[in-house]
């Protein structure tokens, strides 16, 4: 399966709509915070009368330190998510302002595709023949016919219908999500 139809599945990610569990873990992660800061300050100021059994001690310290470390594992993970969401929203972004153009662009550049082999998927999009394509182009039907097994093979798709449905589909997954927002 080709990189690109992988990267439209949906993995399982935490939902933004119940972000109880992260605010869970932000308060478990400043109590923890607390606890160092406590620790040290009690330390540094000679504040603490009686000693806290050194089991005890030790066992706050792991449990603080598990929080702090979740904390930052979390964070990475809503980093990584972000900045994921951001470049898909700014692809949104260019279908919207009518750059779907710039957007097969890449897509076509992501494939490796020449530029006769782009404009031969273009006009194989808006629905010519292979002899059509090869008038408008002034070169031979086995150049066009050449010309698409290649695309086919670079971009892992198997027929015209494929590579048709799928650039559709891609102009209209990209309409889809704007106009779901």
């Amino acid at each position: 399966m080709p990189a690109f139809v992988k990267s439209r599945k949906r993995s399982f990610e935490p939902s933004l709509s119940q972000p109880w569990p992260l605010y869970l873990l932000l308060a478990f992660q400043f109590v923890c915070a607390l606890v160092f800061v406590g620790e040290l300050a009690t330390e540094v100021f000679g504040l603490r009368t009686t000693p806290i059994p050194y089991e005890w001690q030790e066992l706050i310290q792991i449990l603080a330190s598990v929080g702090l470390i979740s904390g930052v594992v979390v964070t990475a993970f809503y980093v990584r998510r972000s900045a994921t969401r951001i470049e898909t929203m700014g692809k949104q972004l260019d279908v919207a302002t009518g750059q779907f153009e710039s957007h097969l662009g890449e897509m076509f550049a992501s494939w490796d595709l020449s530029q006769s082999e782009q404009s031969v998927a273009i006009l194989a999009m808006k629905g010519f023949s292979n002899a059509e394509v090869a008038d408008m182009r002034g070169t031979s039907v086995s150049t066009i016919k050449s010309q698409m097994n290649s695309i086919y093979k670079k971009s892992g798709l198997a027929n015209r219908q494929q590579l048709i449905s799928f650039l559709v589909e891609e102009l209209l997954a990209e309409a889809d999500a704007r106009s779901s927002k």
